[in-house]
């Protein structure tokens, strides 16, 4: 059953996830201007030039982020992605009590490096209980990337300085678990989301469809 929202409410708890409007209802945010966060080198995906991003920040040995990966972003993909009314982008948070979660954030991204990123994500949710430095090399070779590359990019530490934006943003918003999801809209001109409502937690398909659509209407005009 779910408990329909309230939008008078500054946040609501709907089944077991916290919605937390930022800017209030939509038509609030359309006057009202929320924090901006930088996305230029975080991995996308996208038809055509959409204004509105769902920001997802997960960490790949977390339950649930891997429930969303299966489930709630395929069909997102499906109905707002590949129709191009919405931008997926993906931040990492990777946890502390996940010993394994940020060595294959890094793996992530050394196969973004390569034009895999989407891949590796896919492979390694839907193998969330191998994740050993043998396991991502062992991935890396399923997928036919420069193995040597990509060790060197794994040891080397390249990657961390891009999840540690990542996670600095998530501690600007005051994000300290995973899944959690951001609704935001682009800004012009640049490679910065002004972000709209933050959901905490795994949303039911529904609910956050239904988020969506309500910030799908036309775009605000400046006076």
């Amino acid at each position: 059953m779910t408990i329909p929202l309230r939008r008078s409410s500054p946040w609501a708890v709907v089944l077991g996830f916290t919605l937390v409007l930022v800017l209030g209802s939509p038509a609030v945010a359309s006057a009202k201007k929320g924090p901006k966060i930088s996305v230029g080198n975080d991995p996308s995906m996208k038809v055509g030039s959409p204004s509105l991003v769902l920001v997802e920040l997960s960490d790949f040995q977390c339950f649930y982020c891997g429930r969303a990966a299966a489930d709630l972003l395929p069909r997102v993909h499906e109905a707002f992605v590949k129709t191009g009314k919405v931008e997926i982008v993906f931040l990492d948070l990777p946890l502390q009590m996940h010993p394994q979660a940020l060595k294959a954030a890094e793996a992530a991204a050394c196969a973004g490096a390569q034009d895999k990123f989407w891949d590796m994500h896919n492979h390694l949710f839907a193998n969330q209980e191998a994740l050993t430095p043998g396991d991502l090399v062992g991935y890396a070779q399923e997928l036919g990337l420069d193995v040597p590359a990509f060790q060197k990019c794994l040891s080397g530490g390249r990657q961390l300085p891009g999840i540690r934006e990542d996670l600095r943003i998530a501690q600007s918003l005051d994000i300290t678990g995973t899944p959690a999801f951001l609704i935001g809209r682009r800004v012009p001109d640049s490679e910065k989301v002004e972000v709209l409502q933050v959901l905490k937690g795994l949303p039911p398909y529904e609910v956050l469809a239904e988020r969506l659509e309500a910030h799908l209407g036309p775009e605000p005009v400046e006076p």
